[in-house]
């Protein structure tokens, strides 16, 4: 009785680890498709909510023929550019920090208040995520993609390419690339004069703040920020993910 209940057990995990090989197998077939759909059409991909096409080599807006839908084809820019994954000029910052109730509640803090971890992380944590999402408004900044299949990876454009990174790496890259605009900001006279002086005495805390505990900020935005990536991944990646899991 022992031994046919020791051949079952063995069947068992055998089959079990058979189905489990299979479904690795699977997945690892459904990402190498989208990145294959990726690296095959790095300049032609759709943006889902404006039926845009966006490449990196091209730049033609607005056509229209026989009723047809509008297409407007960018430059993507390239993620492997350097630092700057993002660009925020001075008006972006302002409006960000005027339009947003708590970054307005934040200018009225005290200087102490606004250099005091436990007070000024939610306030630093909305002006990163803000101008993260103000950033990708423009189709050309949107080199960066939420894995439709792992929701702990992203999809990057390098020069002719897509590549997967960690999200976690990617926020944390978008969060540098934000602080470093604010301090491109203040250090620029024409571009600092620009501001309000609240924001003009605020906003050079938001970089102080959040290279203090860099990864803790990127750790706390994944849920957000997989959201916000999850909302401009193109309906080209998507569709193909849809039709391989049918």
């Amino acid at each position: 009785m022992d031994q046919l209940m020791d051949h079952t057990l063995a069947r068992q995990n055998l089959l079990l680890t058979q189905e489990l090989t299979d479904v690795k197998a699977q997945m690892a077939t459904l990402t190498d498709t989208v990145a294959q759909l990726l690296a095959r059409t790095p300049n032609q991909v759709v943006n889902a909510s404006t039926n845009n096409t966006v490449t990196n080599d091209a730049s033609t807006n607005n056509i229209v023929t026989n009723n047809a839908p509008v297409t407007n084809i960018v430059n993507i820019h390239p993620w492997s550019s350097g630092e700057e994954k993002l660009y925020i000029p001075a008006a972006m910052l302002e409006a960000s920090f005027m339009e947003s109730k708590r970054l307005r509640e934040f200018c009225k803090f005290s200087d102490v208040e606004q250099t005091t971890p436990e007070i000024a992380a939610p306030y630093v944590l909305e002006s990163l995520v803000d101008l993260t999402k103000r950033a990708h408004k423009d189709p050309s900044a949107r080199n960066v993609y939420l894995n439709p299949r792992r929701a702990d990876q992203v999809m990057v454009y390098n020069e002719a390419s897509w590549e997967v990174l960690p999200l976690i790496d990617a926020i944390r890259s978008l969060f540098d690339s934000v602080a470093g605009n604010i301090r491109r900001i203040i250090k620029c006279n024409d571009e600092r004069v620009s501001l309000s002086p609240p924001v003009q005495a605020t906003a050079p805390w938001i970089p102080v703040m959040y290279d203090d505990e860099h990864e803790k900020y990127a750790d706390t935005a994944k849920k957000t920020m997989s959201a916000h990536l999850q909302n401009t991944t193109p309906a080209a990646i998507s569709n193909i993910v849809n039709m391989t899991s049918r």
